[in-house]
């Protein structure tokens, strides 16, 4: 008898707590509702907490689409997050049907209190519209803001083309409001990954190897801003120009020393193959730098081309002295005057002066090899 009892207890008890969550569910108030009792009350230009306002950050990388060397810039679409507490737009007390309010950013934002943070070194910049304005409004019921941003922009990058084309790039995205000072407006990345990739990053020419968020505080004449810093930094891929620059130049410097394995009285030939190789260098050099900004910098293209011709020069001087014991035909011998110091004084023949070239011109193109290599790559 006690348990029936107990049982219908029970039952009168799950009725009477369905009846108050139906009833509780009949009386909540709807979106519209809460958002226009929201707005009869807020300031949109008044601080949400009278005093400093704490604004997070978020950046999402969508895609970075090219980095242009002759302007300096690179061109990137991104997704932006701006979240802040305003006490004036919580609707805990107000019954609401649901946690968030999804709303209509074109209408809404305009009527809301923003930090009016934008990109200060950007450009330009553009809000995508596919097919309407992408801005994401969400309120929360505790009061927090939550705006999301899909924008088109083109940032900075560092001009620095030393060592082209094993060069890295940096390009940089700051952001601060623009309208609110520190004492008003507290720019921060949030504290878990503040920059996503959406996915890996890579160009034609370039690979994203770092990026990295930095936040600083800026003095301007007015007062004193928060700035925060997204630096994205690229390494050059530089096949393309191992294939089109360092390989042919290679094979013409190497071209430029067949002529010391000929005769020495075949001046004409072994005139016209480095005259040759120096100008097919000279146009490869200009063909490249077509393509580069006119810079005042020395790259490292420029010390590997002009050392190439250097070495095809020295090998047409190397031939101007050859074709001088020829032409004399004194048996071919150059004797040097040498003081009381010289044990032997040394004779040099055309023949010699060419064994002596095929091992030094190779030994010294190998050191500059060493070195050169070692001092960019390292």
């Amino acid at each position: 008898m006690l348990h029936r009892i107990v049982f219908f207890l029970w039952q009168l008890w799950m009725l009477s707590e369905l009846g108050m969550t139906v009833q509780s569910e009949a009386l909540c108030k709807n979106d519209s509702w809460i958002v226009d009792e929201l707005l009869r009350v807020h300031h949109k230009n008044q601080l949400p907490t009278g005093g400093k306002v704490l604004v997070e950050i978020e950046l999402w990388v969508q895609e970075i689409s090219k980095i242009n060397e002759l302007r300096s810039e690179f061109e990137l679409d991104i997704y932006m997050t701006e979240a802040w507490n305003d006490p004036s737009l919580a609707f805990n007390h107000l019954n609401p049907c649901k946690g968030n309010l999804s709303l209509d950013s074109n209408t809404l934002l305009k009527r809301l209190w923003n930090p009016s943070c934008c990109f200060v070194n950007s450009k330009s910049a553009s809000v995508h519209r596919s097919p309407f304005t992408n801005i994401f409004l969400m309120i929360y019921s505790n009061g927090t803001v939550w705006v999301n941003y899909r924008i088109k922009l083109t940032g900075p990058c560092e001009k620095d083309l030393k060592t082209f084309p094993i060069d890295r790039q940096r390009c940089f995205l700051t952001y601060e409001s623009f309208t609110y000072n520190a004492d008003e407006v507290q720019l921060k990345w949030i504290d878990v990954n503040p920059i996503t990739l959406l996915k890996e990053i890579r160009l034609p020419d370039y690979k994203l190897i770092d990026y990295s968020a930095l936040h600083v505080q800026r003095n301007y004449p007015p007062g004193r801003w928060h700035e925060l810093t997204a630096t994205f930094t690229f390494q050059r891929q530089y096949g393309f120009y191992i294939l089109q620059a360092y390989v042919p130049a290679y094979l013409v410097v190497l071209i430029s020393w067949i002529s010391f394995f000929l005769d020495a009285d075949m001046i004409q030939p072994r005139t016209m193959l480095g005259v040759h190789s120096l100008l097919a260098l000279t146009f490869q050099f200009g063909s490249i730098l077509t393509d580069l900004p006119k810079t005042s910098d020395v790259k490292a293209i420029d010390v590997w081309i002009l050392c190439c011709m250097a070495f095809i020069f020295c090998s047409l001087l190397e031939l101007a002295a050859v074709g001088y014991l020829t032409r004399n035909n004194i048996n071919n011998t150059l004797k040097c005057e040498c003081s009381w110091l010289c044990w032997k004084c040394p004779v040099l023949t055309a023949k010699k002066i060419d064994g002596i070239s095929i091992v030094m011109f190779p030994s010294a193109f190998l050191l500059f090899n060493i070195y050169y290599w070692g001092f960019f790559l390292g």
